[in-house]
């Protein structure tokens, strides 16, 4: 039993040492497995030290690389770390003397931060363009913010990209699209504008912003004063336009002769003088002799000229005035389209080849639409003044006809007056007749003044248009105030004077002759300054030479008329006068028969023929006896078959007369009645002639007032009752 204890104690004991050697040799495993894992461990450090280094150097190199400035900057603003482009653009040499620096002191050289890195902290990528002043480049920064693990702010990152090409093309497009535009818009303005001043208008406008000037004028070609005349303007000082519109250039002066004879544009740099071969004249101290027409602009740089040439010779020009160069914030000292002048220059700029191009492109564009616009302007001032010569012919055709188709002076008058204004522009014209025994003038016709009404009457003393009278000359005034402002107005003579109350400024006085004796003056006046012309005044005066001739011609007429009505009286007075009861009887039938006449409305011809029936409606009575005429009583059937003759022996006696045969009716009828028991032929109502129906009445209202051999007459008032 002992034996057994005594075994199982061994056998225990040996498990037990069985375990502890199985734990030692398990601890040993254990340590040569950790030493292994630590071998291993030392072995990845070293090859994560390796790429670490490798990673850094490649980051380095790829941070370097970069050619745009690119840094980064603390919470403080002082560098922490930056490229080699940034170093190169700052102008340091070392890494050192630039890192723990404030960005903004070293590049770009700035009072202060990006506005993006005041705003950090609110851990946003932003980006901003900004323009450097030190190297004249433009840069859009980029602005990335670096977070710890916890998302807090730990650093900046700026990115500078250079976009100043870029910005430099955009710029160019940009100036070649508004170049572009400003040429589609005179192209158009030269296409559908045919108004001169309009075309330059618009030309002056887009002028001054293609080629950048800071004034653009224009000036048209005068070919009969010789001079090229101011007509538009942009870009001038409000006060400066009145000196601009009365200042004229001379074809003589120096760059108006080298832009015409050369048919180029031509440059003027304060006294440097180029043309668009680049040809220079030496340098001149100002003021030169081609600055002299624009001394009245200060500060003037540089003048632009450029001609304006037809077919036919000079247009006009067109000026471009600069006082500065055109100024880009992304080219110094100047614009890429007008770069600053060679070292050397007074401080103006050069003009390119492309600058030359484009003046020349305007010189021709512009330089055939004015010429068109000319050749339009001619045309249709040429039609119009054809059309006004036609129009003149046509109212000068229907002066002459109206001169021919009346005979009465007034009736002539009035009409010519009222056609003068369909020729001539006029406000008032009036005709006035000289009454010498009075010693003034009577006007006759007119229109267009209430200071002398149509009958008035002005004695020579009151008015200067005596002195027509007695020179026979045309007296022209072309400003009635011209006399006023040299004069003592009181020494206005009372006419004029009135004339000029009423707004009269200009007149033309033409005196009307006959037989070379002044008979009146046709007087035309306007309330404009110097309103008539060469043409209006030779109107006028074929005008008044056949007014001249209408009125001998009428007054001729008159006195064969006055002639005939004296005949006519007469030979009726001597019938009248055959018998004593007879007497004046014809004269008082007439007027008696005028009056009824008038009272009626009949026209004024008709009234004439009435008044010669009435004078020889009883120019039968030649052939009967004066016995007959004068007996006391009752005639007997002979007798009186006699006395009826006398109508129809009146009407035999006046047929061979062509010119009375519209008076032959009433004197033939004037005996018959309208109950149809007349004679001599015992018409009645309608069918006896109007005259003679008027004439019965007139003849029978002065026998019963007459007193006649058998009977004494009645009295007027009872005839009336």
């Amino acid at each position: 039993m002992a034996d057994i204890n005594h075994m199982t104690e061994l056998e225990a004991e040996n498990n037990r040492l069985k375990a502890e050697l199985a734990k030692a040799l398990e601890k040993e495993r254990d340590a040569e497995k950790s030493s292994t894992a630590t071998l291993f461990m030392l072995e990845d450090l070293a090859a994560s030290r390796d790429e670490i280094s490798r990673a850094k150097s490649e980051w380095e190199q790829t941070f370097d690389s970069i050619s745009d400035p690119l840094f980064i900057h603390d919470s403080d603003m002082k560098l922490v770390r930056v490229n080699r482009a940034y170093l190169t653009a700052s102008n340091e040499e070392k890494f050192k003397d630039i890192i723990g620096r404030p960005y903004y002191e070293v590049f770009p050289k700035m009072e202060g931060p990006f506005g993006m890195c005041l705003k950090a902290l609110e851990l946003q990528e932003e980006e901003e363009e900004f323009s450097c002043p030190v190297t004249n480049r433009v840069f859009k920064v980029k602005f990335y913010p670096i977070k710890d693990v916890n998302g807090g702010y730990l650093y900046s990152i700026h990115i500078l990209e250079d976009i100043t090409e870029a910005k430099r093309a955009e710029e160019s497009i940009k100036q070649e699209m508004e170049v572009t535009s400003h040429f589609l818009m005179i192209a158009d303005a030269t296409a559908h504008l045919t108004d001169v001043d309009r075309l330059m208008e618009q030309v002056v406008h887009c002028g001054h912003k293609i080629i950048k000037c800071d004034a653009c004028l224009s000036y048209l070609w005068d070919d009969e004063a010789r001079v090229f005349r101011p007509s538009e303007c942009h870009g001038l000082a409000h006060e400066m336009i009145p000196v601009f519109r009365t200042g004229p250039l001379d074809e003589k002066v120096g760059f108006v002769k080298r832009a015409m004879e050369g048919r180029e544009p031509v440059v003027i740099q304060l006294g440097v003088i180029s043309s668009a071969s680049g040809v220079k004249d030496k340098s001149l101290e100002l003021p030169t002799p081609d600055s002299q027409p624009f001394l009245w602009l200060p500060d003037i740089n540089t003048i632009a000229v450029i001609p304006l040439i037809g077919k036919e010779g000079p247009l006009g020009l067109i000026v471009g005035i600069y006082k500065n160069p055109p100024v880009s914030p992304f080219y110094k000292g100047g614009d890429k389209m007008f770069p600053p002048l060679a070292k050397g220059g007074k401080g103006g700029f050069e003009f390119t080849e492309r600058n030359i191009k484009i003046m020349r492109g305007i010189m021709h564009q512009v330089s055939v639409a004015l010429e068109q616009a000319r050749l339009y302007t001619e045309s249709v001032n040429k039609t119009l003044e054809l059309s006004h010569k036609i129009e003149t012919i046509k109212v000068m055709h229907e002066i002459d006809r109206s001169i021919l188709s009346t005979l009465k002076a007034d009736e002539l008058l009035e009409t010519v007056t009222r056609l003068i204004s369909k020729v001539i522009p006029c406000e008032r014209a009036t005709v006035v007749l000289i009454d010498r025994e009075r010693g003034g003038f009577l006007y006759k016709a007119g229109f267009g003044t209430a200071v002398v009404p149509k009958g008035a009457f002005v004695p020579f003393a009151d008015t200067s248009a005596s002195e027509v009278v007695k020179t026979g000359r045309t007296e022209y005034v072309n400003n009635l105030k011209d006399f006023v402002e040299t004069q003592d107005i009181a020494s206005l003579l009372p006419l004029e004077k009135r004339f000029l109350d009423e707004g009269f400024l200009s007149h033309i006085r033409i005196p009307i002759t006959i037989k070379g004796d002044v008979a009146g003056i046709l007087t035309v006046g306007a309330k404009r300054v110097a309103a008539f012309t060469k043409e209006n005044l030779s109107t006028l005066e074929y005008l008044c030479s056949q007014i001249g001739v209408a009125l001998s011609n009428a007054r001729l007429i008159t006195d064969l008329e006055e002639l005939f009505i004296g005949v006519v009286k007469s030979l009726s007075s001597a019938i009248d006068a055959k018998s004593p009861w007879t007497a004046g009887h014809s004269e008082r039938v007439t007027r008696y028969a005028l009056d009824i006449a008038k009272q009626m409305g009949l026209p004024e011809k008709e009234l004439k023929d009435l008044e010669l029936a009435g004078l020889l409606h009883d120019v039968g009575k030649i052939g009967t006896y004066e016995a007959i005429l004068d007996k006391p009583g009752r005639l007997t059937d002979e007798e009186l078959s006699v006395v009826r003759r006398h109508p129809a022996k009146g009407a035999e006696i006046l047929a061979p007369i062509k010119q009375l045969k519209d008076i032959i009716p009433g004197v033939k009828y004037h005996h018959e009645f309208y109950d149809g028991t007349g004679y001599p032929e015992g018409l009645k109502g309608d069918a006896i002639p109007l005259h003679a129906r008027i004439l019965t009445v007139a003849d029978t209202v002065d026998a019963m007032g007459a007193d006649r051999p058998y009977r004494d007459g009645r009295a007027m008032d009872a005839l009336q009752s």
